[in-house]
């Protein structure tokens, strides 16, 4: 089986997938060679045979440079793609999600961003934590899969 097709087969075995912002930020700029990779994920979700999730930390996280660097325009168009991946849900931060964030932060030392996005993956149930943060490894409830790992 290549890598790809095992990737594919993770992601649909999965109950609930949770994507970081990174992984979604790879599909949104067509970056090589990740791409491949969220091409066939955001397929399954689109064709149902994945349930996918990401925070909403995840859209600050993709417009915060494009406002930076002056180009509301880029900013503006990255928030409609991310508005138009069918069949993913983006969880809104709640007080509830804020302390449980708190908590993974004390416990796991991770910045504020990566808090939200586990606590995050672990209230809402998911069942694998796709990410491309090499440092991140496990999480208590969650299977953690590095993207990094199928190229």
């Amino acid at each position: 089986m290549s890598r790809s097709a095992e990737f594919r087969a993770r992601v649909e075995d999965a109950g609930r997938v949770h994507l970081d912002a990174r992984v979604i930020g790879y599909h949104l700029l067509g970056r090589e060679p990740e791409v491949e990779l969220t091409r066939l994920l955001f397929a399954s979700i689109r064709d149902g045979a994945a349930d996918a999730q990401t925070s909403a930390v995840s859209l600050y996280q993709l417009l915060a440079e494009p406002y930076r660097r002056g180009e509301p325009d880029v900013a503006r168009e990255a928030e409609k793609l991310l508005e138009g991946l069918r069949g993913l849900e983006v969880v809104p931060l709640t007080a509830a999600l804020a302390g449980q964030a708190a908590r993974v932060r004390a416990r796991l030392g991770a910045g504020t961003a990566s808090s939200i996005q586990i606590a995050t993956a672990v209230t809402e149930g998911a069942d694998l934590f796709l990410t491309d943060d090499s440092g991140l490894r496990r999480v208590a409830g969650v299977r953690v899969e590095n993207l990094g790992g199928y190229l």
